[in-house]
């Protein structure tokens, strides 16, 4: 049986990678430096040659022969690497071989010595694959695997592998190849073949396959089976079921000339005819990518024919690139993978193209009563902060009961949509009126908590012990955690301004705030502690007053008569 095209022309050196020059370079240099790491992870599309350089890195580590990082490709190491019968190149299947036991196996075998080369290396593949409890597994081993070892971990999703593995490999991201060094490399492949292929042939299997090799090398063996050499466009388009662009180029005309109702005649004759509407969206929203990029003089027309460009600068001449956004975002947002055969997500898509541009909606403004707003006639004032926290006016009595004229609003400050009453009847005590006005504190804190990463006022209802004195507000808690987060937000000078505003709202006066652990409070003398109690200060809000202040000496309770006197059996 005769090999297939990806696999016999699979490179067998670094310099033979297509489109990976900055890995290629690193690893040659690293190769030939001696400069070797013990664990590396490639990641990047399919098809884009990960597994390739694993296995020629495995070669250029063993090659006995080597020349400037680079195989001969000739000694008896590389032979047997290239046909596949290496005992030292172990290649690992994740996808199949993802449990825990797995794991386990291969880390009791990887202290064995090579058996004739100077490395040996294992290629696990699909590494994303693997469960939770592998990767625990592999994570000592791969992090201080035995001298003669090295690892290449190859996947295509990276996010889905631990930090705790990538922090301990090499990476290095593949990325998808340009299409002119796909089209490159096939030319080389039909003339190393024998057969011959028409270019735009080769740029249509080239823009199809996305920038993976493979999957382009697939599609022309596939051509050249089917309808043999020369391979022309038609057959390529045959094949794919792409058809003609034509139906696509006509119906981005209609797009961009805003006609919904020949775009929508367009469409449902092309499903009459049993066409594939999906190969019609597809192809319709890569010709609006070239609308907008030769709309926005980008200048990246390559892999397009000629025909094509000059057909959608004429149709983009006559539009505003707004419109050439607007209606690319339409068809963009279109899913056909769920019904391939209806085409009202793609008529809706050219409907709403004609209809107009994205704006962006002002937001609504009142509409003029012809008067200015009055405030409450209540005699209980109300406070609230608005989004600036400016510190408020606070008046040495409370306001009258008669209406009062109104004061025009900043601009820049939106009227708050809810107000937290403050109770008048407030204690003279600066430490009662604390006690008493600190669930306040939290509900106005507890409303501002937007792009901060801890919420103030959750964080202060861990608060054990308050204390006022000399203009200072102290703050104890019974963990140290919480005293760092607070300290943490009080150097902020926006959430510490927020803090003193809601203490000066809630005391009517200004005071500093500081915060330490309950144990740095400890040393306090007896009576100091008696006077900040909870009990005492509620005791002092209800008209109680300290008397005096005296302490009992301890005295250790007497043993009642006989206690100490053994009994004895008469």
């Amino acid at each position: 049986m005769s090999e297939v095209l990806y696999r016999k022309w699979r490179p067998r050196r670094l310099d033979e990678l297509v489109g990976q020059e900055p890995v290629t370079q690193t690893l040659t240099r690293a190769v030939a430096l001696g400069r070797v790491a013990h664990a590396y992870l490639f990641c990047g599309p399919r098809g884009t040659g990960k597994t390739s350089t694993a296995r020629i890195l495995a070669k250029s580590v063993n090659c006995l022969a080597s020349k400037d990082g680079e195989a001969d490709d000739s000694c008896g190491i590389c032979r047997s690497i290239n046909e596949g019968r290496a005992l030292d190149l172990v290649e690992i299947d994740a996808a199949s071989n993802r449990g825990i036991d797995d794991i386990r196996t291969l880390r009791d075998k990887v202290h064995f010595t090579p058996n004739e080369a100077r490395y040996k290396v294992y290629i696990v593949d699909e590494v994303h694959m693997l469960s939770d409890a592998a990767f625990n597994a592999l994570l000592k081993t791969l992090e201080e695997p035995p001298p003669h070892a090295i690892f290449v971990l190859a996947t295509t999703e990276a996010h889905k592998i631990p930090a705790t593995i990538i922090s301990r490999c090499q990476r290095f991201d593949f990325r998808r190849i340009s299409t002119g060094a796909v089209v490159d490399r096939l030319q080389a492949i039909c003339a190393g073949e024998g057969f011959e292929a028409e270019t735009a042939a080769l740029e249509l299997i080239a823009r199809t396959s996305a920038g993976g090799l493979r999957d382009a090398i697939n599609l022309l063996e596939q051509a050249v089976v089917s309808y043999g050499s020369p391979v022309t466009e038609r057959h390529v388009r045959d094949l794919l079921g792409l058809g003609s662009d034509e139906a696509a180029l006509t119906l981005t005309g209609h797009v961009l000339n805003r006609s919904p109702q020949d775009g929508l005649k367009l469409i449902n004759d092309v499903l009459a005819q049993g066409s594939d509407v999906r190969q019609l969206h597809r192809t319709t929203v890569d010709l609006l990518r070239l609308a907008l990029l030769l709309k926005s003089d980008a200048g990246v027309t390559s892999g397009y024919p000629k025909e094509t460009v000059e057909r959608v600068h004429s149709y983009v001449s006559g539009t505003t690139l707004a419109h050439v956004v607007h209606a690319l975002k339409c068809f963009a947002r279109v899913d056909m993978r769920r019904d391939t055969i209806l085409a009202m997500p793609l008529e809706l898509a050219t409907v709403e193209s004609a209809l107009g541009e994205d704006k962006p909606q002002a937001p609504a403004k009142p509409a003029p009563t012809g008067r200015a707003p009055s405030r409450p006639t209540n005699p209980t004032p109300q406070y609230s902060r608005p989004p600036q926290y400016t510190s408020p006016q606070w008046p040495s009595s409370p306001p009258p009961s008669r209406p009062v004229a109104a004061q025009p609003a900043a601009p820049a400050t939106p009227a708050p949509s809810a107000s937290i009453p403050l109770p008048t009847d407030l204690p003279a005590d600066p430490s009662a009126r604390l006690d008493r006005q600190w669930e306040f504190v939290l509900k106005v804190l507890s409303r501002h908590n937007k792009w901060r990463r801890f919420n103030v006022g959750a964080l202060l209802r861990g608060c054990d012990q308050r204390q006022v004195a000399d203009g200072v507000i102290t703050l104890r808690f019974a963990h140290k955690s919480h005293v760092e987060r607070i300290e943490e937000e009080l150097d902020n000078p926006e959430s510490r301004k927020l803090v003193l505003d809601a203490l000066a709202q809630a005391m009517q006066s200004k005071y500093d705030v500081r915060v330490e652990a309950v144990e740095a409070a400890a040393s306090a003398s007896p009576q100091q502690a008696a006077r900040t109690s909870n009990l005492v200060r509620m005791a002092q809000a209800m008209g109680a007053q300290v008397v005096a202040e005296k302490e009992e000496p301890f005295e250790p309770e007497a043993d009642p008569p006989g206690a100490g006197t053994p009994k004895t059996d008469a």
